[in-house]
């Protein structure tokens, strides 16, 4: 099965990084990679995988570090992702991939958020809830392929 992770966010702006301190915690072990922001790229990305897991920092008001987790598939109804963080949605970019490239794109992507605390420019710093929730996303990703391996 191939698997991918894609990691969005800033890790200039705080826990805006969190996406990409979760593709690095996996380096190595999965096929991953990071964006600044979501866009029509992310299509590239995740075009020919069984499995899309995209991870960001969400801001819908839930305690820090809370993690949140959206999944759409291919041929079922549109799922919100969630108030978007960025210019376009997720939601827009995947169901316009699967409108565009039915053929090839995963079955399924899942979408996993993290809610920020603050993200302040020009820090690399997370603040403590997130940085404590990378390990909780982390083992939600490795149970996710290996569920959709087994």
């Amino acid at each position: 099965m191939r698997v991918i992770v894609v990691g969005i966010g800033n890790p200039g702006f705080g826990d805006d990084g969190v996406g990409a301190e979760v593709v690095e915690a996996l380096k190595g072990r999965v096929a991953s990679c990071h964006l600044l922001a979501p866009s029509l790229e992310l299509l590239e990305k995740i075009k020919k995988q069984n499995l899309a897991i995209v991870v960001d920092a969400v801001n819908l008001g839930l305690k820090p570090g809370e993690i949140v987790e959206f999944t759409f598939e291919k041929g079922k109804g549109r799922e919100r992702f969630g108030a978007p963080s960025h210019t376009i949605s997720l939601e827009e970019i995947v169901t316009t991939g699967y409108e565009l490239f039915p053929e090839e794109m995963p079955e399924k992507v899942i979408f996993i958020g993290v809610q920020i605390k603050e993200t302040p420019p020009f820090t690399k710093e997370l603040s403590q809830e997130v940085r404590e929730a990378i390990p909780e996303v982390v083992k939600k990703i490795e149970k996710l392929i290996n569920f959709q391996n087994g």
